[in-house]
């Protein structure tokens, strides 16, 4: 295998703790009041359509739009609606509205526009945002650990270190060890709270603090001078082939290992956070970053976890916007549009989540 060199060029902030948590406050799920009936359903509409002053000119609008649209057609193997006996602006509402509704089946996250650029010139612009909801995607590290002292789980506990170098090191997701990192922070600051609680005389809550503190800090030291040893990645497919799964839990780290080798095979060099900086917010100092809640944690349990979990809940409570992988593609000859799409989102994603769930049912 060939040897993968290390990528620093992602290192931001980071967030809360290892296991893939909800936040408190979910958005209440709307549900469609009554029935419609059948006949209903049976008709199609023309979409609504409000006439402005002047409309575009008719051969230049047609012509850049289809242009645009064939395009679009290409790269998601669709068929265009034939609205030639469409008048005009209609047929070109009628072959957007239809296209949108074939994208909506096969690609559920992704908004169609029509727009102009600085020459005035129309195209077809499709906005894909993968949702994270309000989920922090904190990685434990200390179940890594516990299972390196269990000789029977040592070549487990390698493959997983493998799995958290490629997430580390290629995939970008911060450290909580890191002093430039979100968790960090909060890490040290709930410790010199811990201290001062102490003197003041609330001892037991806070000796038990101080004592995961010091646990949280030298153990996730020990594992992140093996995460960052590039050894990890170099022979992470040889640990794949020659492992040997007895259990169930074994059976799962297998499989989430093969799932990021497969991410760092056909994403050799993406990270994470590669479309993350690519939303517009009225004030940057209001919005949860992708940083803040994609992390290496400690530990997803005890009493630290738990302090942790409020102080940061706290925090993203302050804030009304939170930034997501979010795709931006232009439909003419000067760009490359992809259907990729968010592939990689998708399934880095649901790694972390397995990973997470796969920590909770520790042995």
């Amino acid at each position: 295998m060939q040897i993968i060199p290390t990528n620093r060029n992602i290192r931001r902030k980071h967030k809360q703790v290892a296991r893939c948590t909800g936040s408190k406050k979910e958005q209440e799920q709307f549900r469609s009041i009554g029935t419609v009936t059948d006949g209903f359903l049976k008709h199609q509409f023309l979409p609504v359509f409000e006439q402005g002053e002047e409309l575009p000119d008719r051969k230049k609008m047609e012509k850049e739009f289809f242009n645009s649209l064939s395009i679009l057609t290409g790269v998601y193997e669709c068929e265009m609606m034939d609205v030639k006996n469409k008048s005009y602006p209609y047929n070109i509402l009628l072959a957007n509205e239809h296209i949108q509704r074939q994208l909506k089946k096969s690609e559920p996250d992704i908004e169609l526009s029509i727009v102009q650029d600085d020459c005035s010139t129309v195209k077809l612009v499709s906005n894909h945002t993968y949702s994270t909801g309000m989920t922090l995607y904190y990685i434990p590290v200390l179940p890594v650990y516990r299972l390196l002292q269990n000789n029977k789980q040592k070549r487990t506990a390698e493959l997983l270190l493998s799995v958290f170098a490629y997430l580390y090191h290629i995939a970008g997701i911060p450290y909580y060890r890191e002093n430039n990192s979100y968790l960090f922070y909060q890490y040290e600051s709930m410790e010199e709270w811990s201290i001062d609680d102490f003197e003041n005389d609330e001892k037991q809550e806070s000796n038990c603090i101080i004592s995961e503190c010091n646990k949280a800090s030298y153990y996730g030291d020990v594992l992140f001078r093996k995460i960052y040893n590039l050894h990890h990645l170099n022979c992470f497919e040889h640990r794949i082939d020659s492992y040997k799964p007895s259990n169930s839990f074994q059976k799962d780290s297998l499989a989430i290992a093969k799932m990021a080798l497969e991410l760092m095979i056909q994403y050799p060099d993406q990270s994470i956070f590669r479309n993350t900086s690519n939303q517009e917010f009225e004030e940057s100092n209001n919005v949860i970053r992708a940083e803040q809640y994609l992390s290496f944690i400690a530990d997803s349990n005890g009493l630290l976890y738990g302090n942790i979990e409020r102080m940061v809940n706290d925090e993203f409570n302050e804030c009304s916007e939170m930034e997501q992988p979010t795709l931006l593609q232009i439909y003419d000859t000067e760009n490359l549009p992809t259907k990729e799409g968010l592939d990689f989102e998708y399934r880095i994603f649901s790694l972390i989540n397995d990973l997470c769930t796969l920590f909770n049912n520790t042995p």
